[in-house]
Order: C-alpha cells, then structure tokens, then sequence
C-alpha cells in the first residue's frame, strides 16, 4: 500500500507594514506621510516574493508592485493590473502555500487583524511624528513576541518581531 503524500508545511506568514507610533496606518485613500526610503525598503524586502492585501489597499499600492505575486482579497472576481483576485484570505494563504514560499500580508486593517494569529514575523516601520487616521494596525501582546532586528533611521524606525516559541 502507497504512503499518503504528506502536504507541504505552510510558508511563514509576514506582517509587513508602516505606522505611526499610534498604530496609524492609513488615512482616507492614502498613507498619511511621504517617506520613500521607508517604501523603498518595503520594495526591497517583498521583491519577488508573495504579497497578501486587501483590495484598497492593491488599490493605491497595485501599480507599484510589479516583480511581485500578488494575492488580492476581495469580493470581486478580478482585480485590474497583475495582482490575482482571492475571495478570502484563507483562500489567498491557500494560493500562497501552493507557491512554497514565504508570504507577506501588506494590510489593510482587516487583513492584518485576520492574519496577526497566524504570522511567524512582523516587520513593522514606525514613522517618527504624530499622523492621524482611519485605519490602525492591530493591537498585539509584546510578550508573544521578541525583536531580532531595530534600526533607527531618520524617519523612520524598522523593528523586526518573531513570535516567541511557546
């Protein structure tokens, strides 16, 4: 009798994102400030990897993401540009498991709140200053997690977490 084939693991979930010490993330169709290092860096990091968003936000960051797989979650059936059209996350971290790599959830509010339980890491830019908003990263528990790398840029400080073994 033929062994099952065992499934794959699933690829480590990465919440990637930008705020403001409140946990501002966004404001009306748009990101409150204008920091291009900050977003040069996001680039760099998602290059050729698997990005997981929301369909607001594909809609301001779509065009920008090329060189990129990008899973958008959505109600619709299609999405305009490259990105594929998921109808929840459970079906794009699916799609993501299917690519074997890791994957990156780029926001927004509900697509982090959703994925926060399952990420493995969180690479999250804090923008220096005070913004205001209508979108805000979810709250976490600062025990659950530890800092393997913080750097202090001029406008910005880049903290990357992974979840503490339990």
């Amino acid at each position: 009798m033929q062994e099952p084939l065992a499934m794959p693991a699933a690829p480590p979930i990465v919440l990637i994102a930008a705020m403001s010490a409140d946990r501002v993330i966004g404001a009306g169709d748009g990101m409150p400030w204008d920091v291009p290092e900050e977003y040069q860096q996001f680039r760099e990091l998602t290059r050729d990897q698997t990005i997981v968003m929301g369909r607001k936000s594909y809609e301001i960051f779509g065009p920008d993401l090329t060189s990129r797989h990008t899973l958008v979650v959505t109600h619709r059936e299609q999405v305009d540009g490259p990105g594929v059209a998921c109808s929840s996350l459970e079906s794009a971290l699916e799609q993501a498991a299917a690519l074997g790599c890791t994957v990156f959830v780029a926001g927004g509010a509900a697509i982090y709140q959703q994925a926060l339980p399952r990420a493995a890491e969180m690479m999250l830019s804090t923008i220096h200053g005070e913004f205001s908003g209508d979108a805000y990263f979810p709250e976490f528990d600062p025990a659950e997690w530890r800092i393997v790398d913080r750097c202090v840029e001029r406008r910005f400080t880049f903290t990357h977490y992974r979840r503490r073994e339990l």
